[in-house]
């Protein structure tokens, strides 16, 4: 007969699972777009968006007006996703968020990659190539972010079983 003590310590391993996996996404999140703000040695809240930008646009899939948008608008998104994950705020919400955002920067490296640019990959800032192991790296996340976002999904039914 199983004890309360270890019942207790096998459901526990999915939720710190959970943790330390929505921690380590948020901290990547963070530092990607620490990495597009900062650099030179300095702050880059004025233009930091050109910057990025460029990168942006050397992947030759948006218009100008795009290109602005997403270079003012994705490094904050990054900011405000990061935050969420290490909170634990709206956990499914913003697991399937970081997941699809993961799974178009794959999609357009993927792209640049099979049609052989030569680009900066513009992830942590504008000075990494991209190569089969910016992708890797890339991919890595993706099912990171996806374990978190399922074991979101999976904790939230457990619990919601449990309780009713």
């Amino acid at each position: 007969m199983a004890s309360p003590e270890n019942s207790s310590s096998k459901s526990a391993w999915p939720r710190t699972l959970l943790l330390i996996g929505r921690v380590v996404l948020g901290l990547i999140f963070l530092v990607a777009a620490y990495t597009k703000l900062h650099f030179n040695g300095a702050w880059h809240f004025s233009d930091y968006y050109f910057f990025f930008g460029m990168a942006i646009s050397s992947y030759n899939l948006l218009p100008f007006w795009g290109v602005e948008l997403l270079g003012r608008i994705l490094p904050w998104f990054e900011v405000a996703l990061g935050v969420f994950l290490i909170a634990g705020v709206a956990l499914r919400w913003v697991g399937i968020a970081a997941s699809l955002l993961l799974l178009a920067f794959i999609g357009g490296m993927t792209r640049a990659y099979i049609l052989g640019l030569e680009i900066m990959c513009g992830c942590f800032g504008n000075s990494e190539k991209l190569g089969p192991l910016t992708l890797m790296r890339d991919s890595s996340m993706l099912v990171l972010a996806l374990a978190v976002t399922i074991g979101a999904f999976v904790i939230k039914k457990r619990r919601d079983a449990v309780s009713s």
